[in-house]
Parts: structure tokens; sequence; C-alpha cells
């Protein structure tokens, strides 16, 4: 079984993920039990598909798969986001979202996970996951996680 679990963000500001399945599929939740998205992902050796959110409130996942690479869009044309990330050596990093209104991924490849932060340095957070998903899917999982965080949070303060 291919798992998926910990923490994007603190204790108060953060999101759980808690994700399980095969290798070429990955489902469970963000964000706790009355906050939070269900996600669905279906992985195949060239593309990662699926659904964070509902079927009605939700954002499509599709995403093209390298030896190295992942990138495609989060959610629709008009309103989604585009995903970009890279795995070289012990790190994965790359960028969710425009210049203006997107964060930066910057994660070390562990040996049990990833680690590292999303956004910036005053500005984001912190990511600890586990589990022996491969490294591009644990960083998709918390980039997700983060993008979540950060839809909520302005909903909430709106």
């Amino acid at each position: 079984m291919t798992t998926v679990t910990g923490r994007v963000g603190g204790r108060s500001q953060g999101y759980d993920v808690k994700l399980s399945g095969t290798s070429d599929q990955l489902k469970g939740r963000i964000g706790g039990m009355h906050v939070g998205r269900d996600l669905r992902l279906q992985i195949t050796r060239t593309q990662i598909t699926g659904r964070l959110g509902g079927s009605k409130i939700g954002h499509d996942v599709n995403l093209a798969l390298g030896d190295h690479t992942l990138s495609g869009r989060l959610g629709g044309g008009m309103l989604g986001r585009n995903v970009d990330l890279t795995a070289s050596g012990s790190s994965v990093a790359g960028r969710c979202g425009g210049l203006m209104s997107g964060f930066d991924v910057m994660l070390t490849i562990t040996d049990d996970g990833v680690k590292g932060r999303l956004g910036g340095e005053r500005i984001g957070a912190d990511v600890s996951l586990t589990g022996d998903a491969p490294p591009l899917v644990m960083a998709l999982a918390a980039t997700l996680a983060y993008d979540s965080l950060l839809e909520d949070s302005t909903v909430a303060a709106g």
C-alpha cells in the first residue's frame, strides 16, 4: 500500500495530509474533518489526473509526468493555476501559480518522505510528509495542501 501522511503548515494554521492507495491511485483527505478537501489521484507513467474537492466545488488536477518533472494545471483555464515541479538530486523545487499570486516549492527528499517550505521565508508553510510514494507525488500532495490552505484562508478572511 502506498501512503502519504504529515502536515503542511503549523498546528493552528495548517492542514493534515492523509492519503493512501496503490502505485496508480491515491485517495484521502487534505485538511481536517470539517475544513479541508478530499483528494483522488490517478497516476500513470506519463500523467497524474484527478480531483481535489467535490464534484461541484473543487479543482481538476491535470499534470504531465516526466522522468524528473511534473507540470500542468490545477483547476480550469480561467481560474486555475499552473504547477511546475522538478526533482533533482535530493530536492524537489518549482512553483504553483503565477508570479504575483503563486508560491515557490522548495523541498528536500529524505529517507522517508519530503520536508521543506512552500512560499517564502516570511509568508509560507513548513512541510513534513512521510510515506512511500515517489517524491514528485509527495511534493504534489504538499503543493495541493498549501494551495487549499491559502484558498480557504482567503475565503475566511474575505
